[in-house]
């Protein structure tokens, strides 16, 4: 009996996870069209200097379709984040954030661009849910974890707000 709940658990998860592994197959061919089509798109662009100490930048890229592409940066004293957003018929179906972290502000002596360092995080998103986030050291976070739940929310709204900004 042990056995075949064993099995029929595996069997369960594993078509779990290879639903989510196509989705995820789904999410690159989109984000590839995109990095493809990038240069064909309509840019628009603009300051922010609403949402950090040290100001920002919002790049929006856009075709027929709406805004297929967000990208931001945000400056800080000790460092500054970057943020894409990818979306499809107005759903948000990846993000990539990077955030890098100085020595020291760039305006001291002491400021080593080398000893910057960078931390990234993937983020797929399925029907409006997050399915996958992949840390810096390419581990995935559990999802339904609680650290999981404040990604999602956290990134959706994010996304959101810098989709507000082009509307």
């Amino acid at each position: 009996m042990k056995f075949l709940l064993s099995t029929i658990l595996t069997l369960f998860l594993l078509n779990e996870v290879t639903a989510q592994d196509k989705e995820v197959v789904e999410i690159r061919k989109l984000y590839n069209e995109i990095q493809q089509n990038k240069s064909s798109y309509i840019r628009l662009a603009q300051e922010d200097f609403e949402s950090s100490s040290e100001g920002g930048q919002l790049t929006a890229y856009k075709d027929e379709n709406g805004i297929r592409l967000i990208e931001t940066v945000h400056y800080g004293h000790m460092g500054k984040i970057e943020h894409e957003y990818y979306f499809s018929n107005g759903q948000l179906y990846f993000a990539f954030a990077k955030t890098y972290k100085y020595n020291a502000p760039p305006t001291q002596l002491e400021y080593d661009n080398s000893q910057t360092t960078i931390e990234e995080y993937r983020y797929y998103f399925w029907n409006s849910k997050m399915i996958r986030c992949i840390k810096p050291d390419g581990s995935f976070l559990e999802m339904g974890s609680d650290e999981f739940v404040q990604q999602e929310q956290r990134i959706s709204e994010l996304a959101s707000m810098a989709l507000k900004q082009f509307e």
